[in-house]
């Protein structure tokens, strides 16, 4: 029977009744058999004002291991709507009769304030017991989400760490493919899809693109996206350019572990990283990043090339020049006034076109010719095989010698043994051992010094070949702004000195590379001064706040300016 009275303490009952084809023929277990049941149960409570409609029976007809079922989904949209109070079963393996399937769904219930009951085995979740017993199951529900998280995080890395293609989805570029190993799924390059990876990126970069303007440029090309989105549309949007911009897979890194399983930032030393096939290279990645920043510091003023990059090293500690108008027209670079122990620091100016033509000029030199650049620095021809396989040579004779020297000490700890050397003659053979060991272990270190040198200069020259052949045909066509993204990625610092003669100011412009002179050999750098050391050592602790990172010197044969 079912009871339409309405009452302020009525509480609205859904009734659930599940069978699966077997039980159907089990006696008591029938959908009439368990309607009839549930149907008395509710008319037999009347103390606790039960109501139920005949929309509030749902009824399935399915095995009890699967949640897809019609009449338990459209129980808990019902459920969701607060249609009711209450859902009662005849037991309660009728709702699931998998643990997590049922922790699923009183989580829903518990979150719409829905009790449950079970006639069988007389539970009834209402009430402060029935309450506590709801939040028992949800920590039990949040506890197996964790343990499944963790899990499913262990997977990922383990598979990350085999080289696998662990991420959400495909990015556009790309196309999956098995891994060799056969287990998991890799990247591989899309060619036609890469050629519009690196159209975005230059015009992004070199032709000043806005992440809006990009998408509504390739849409009127008709680009396809294909499916390497979420969006249905089809269209490019500036969401996934952007997303496109700042993904690193497209230089050939993919994070798999940049969060934990809590979702905290993990340190860059404990990220899985995959080796992805590459689109783009290194330096166009860094130069996007750059020219982001660029945009969204920029403030709609005057952009000065040299911004935060100049520093007066004439004055202790060294002070920053800023931008600014000049009252006569133009611009130029400004190292404020200020007193200092009683005496009185006059403002520093230099016009802002000539420091910043030399400064390009500079970059314009190494972009052309990176290797005559680098060597002009040296002084000399700083690598050649000839001196790579002498130092090779030496170093596997001087690692032989070192084997050999081992070899002798154990000799005479065995001739101790033996009895051939007193205790005495063993300290002082040992000591001698091991200060030739020391010597030679000293030598591998110069010798091991001197070609990691080499090597390090050959990256430096490959990074500006790299450079070279992303720009050196637009180069003398850059605006002001793609010229700020070089400087920032080349320049750290453009130190300035001045000095009176007479009534003239004599200006000495210093610009320092992002190179590092300190792993530079003695040997190689020879043309170096000791007086140059001195003032660089110097200037290196003055300007440990400013620096950025060890740099490379590079000097002005004459000095810059020369002003009243």
């Amino acid at each position: 029977m079912f009871l339409t009275e309405d009452s302020k303490e009525e509480r609205k009952i859904a009734i659930y009744i599940r069978v699966s084809t077997q039980e159907q023929k089990i006696d008591g277990y029938g959908l009439e058999a368990q309607e009839k049941k549930l149907l008395d149960y509710i008319n037999n409570n009347k103390s606790q004002n039960y109501i139920t409609k005949k929309e509030w029976v749902f009824i399935d007809t399915h095995t009890g291991s699967d949640l897809n079922r019609e009449g338990l989904q459209r129980m808990i949209k019902a459920v969701k709507e607060n249609k009711f109070d209450a859902v009662v079963v005849w037991k309660i393996d009728r709702l699931s009769r998998s643990l997590q399937h049922l922790l699923t769904i009183f989580e829903d219930f518990e979150k719409n304030n829905v009790s449950f009951i079970s006639v069988q085995e007389n539970i009834d979740f209402r009430g402060p017991i029935g309450k506590l017993i709801f939040q028992i199951f949800g920590a039990i529900a949040q506890f197996e989400r964790e343990l499944i998280k963790g899990r499913t995080q262990m997977g990922r890395l383990a598979s990350a760490e085999m080289g696998n293609y662990t991420g959400s989805f495909v990015p556009y570029g790309y196309k999956e493919i098995p891994n060799p190993s056969g287990r998991g799924k890799k990247l591989a390059i899309e060619p036609e899809q890469k050629k519009w990876v690196k159209e975005i990126f230059e015009w992004y970069i070199y032709e000043g693109l806005g992440l809006g303007e990009i998408p509504n440029k390739l849409n009127k090309l008709k680009v396809p996206l294909g499916t390497h989105t979420r969006n249905k549309s089809g269209k490019w949007t500036e969401r996934i350019v952007r997303t496109m911009i700042h993904n690193p897979i497209y230089r050939g890194e993919f994070i798999a572990n940049k969060k934990d399983e809590n979702g905290n930032e993990l340190p860059q030393n404990l990220w899985t990283i995959v080796n992805i096939p590459s689109c783009i290279s290194e330096f166009t990645f860094q130069q996007a990043q750059q020219s982001c920043k660029e945009r969204k510091s920029t403030d709609g003023n005057v952009s000065y090339l040299l911004s935060g990059k100049i520093v007066d090293v004439g004055v202790t500690p060294p002070k920053k020049f800023v931008g600014c108008k000049r009252t006569k027209g133009g611009f130029s670079y400004r190292r404020k006034q200020f007193d200092k122990e009683n005496v009185h620091f006059h403002v520093f100016e230099v016009p802002a076109k000539q420091l910043e033509d030399y400064a390009w000029g500079k970059i314009t030199e190494a972009l052309k010719e990176p290797k005559i650049f680098i060597e002009k620095y040296l002084a000399r021809k700083y690598s050649d095989s000839t001196k790579i396989e002498k130092l090779e040579g030496v170093l596997h004779g001087l690692r032989q010698d070192k084997i050999n020297k081992g070899i002798e000490i154990a000799r005479v700890e065995e001739g101790y043994e033996k009895g051939v050397y007193d205790e005495e003659k063993t300290k002082e053979k040992i000591g001698q051992k091991n200060k030739e060991l020391a010597d030679i272990e000293a030598e591998i270190q110069s010798h091991e010094d001197q070609l990691s040198f080499i090597g390090e200069v050959e990256a430096e020259i490959s990074k500006l070949n790299e450079a070279s052949r992303q720009i050196k045909y637009r180069i003398e066509n850059l605006n002001q702004e793609q010229k700020k993204v070089l400087v920032r990625l080349f320049i750290d610092r453009i130190e300035l000195k001045r000095e009176k003669v007479g009534k003239v100011w004599k200006i000495d412009a210093k610009v320092f590379f992002k190179f590092n002179p300190n792993k530079f050999p003695n040997d190689v750098t020879g043309d170096r001064t000791e007086k140059d050391d001195k003032q660089g050592n110097k200037l290196k602790k003055s300007l440990s706040k400013d620096s950025n990172g060890a740099t490379c010197r590079i000097r002005t044969d004459d000095p810059l300016f020369t002003r009243q």
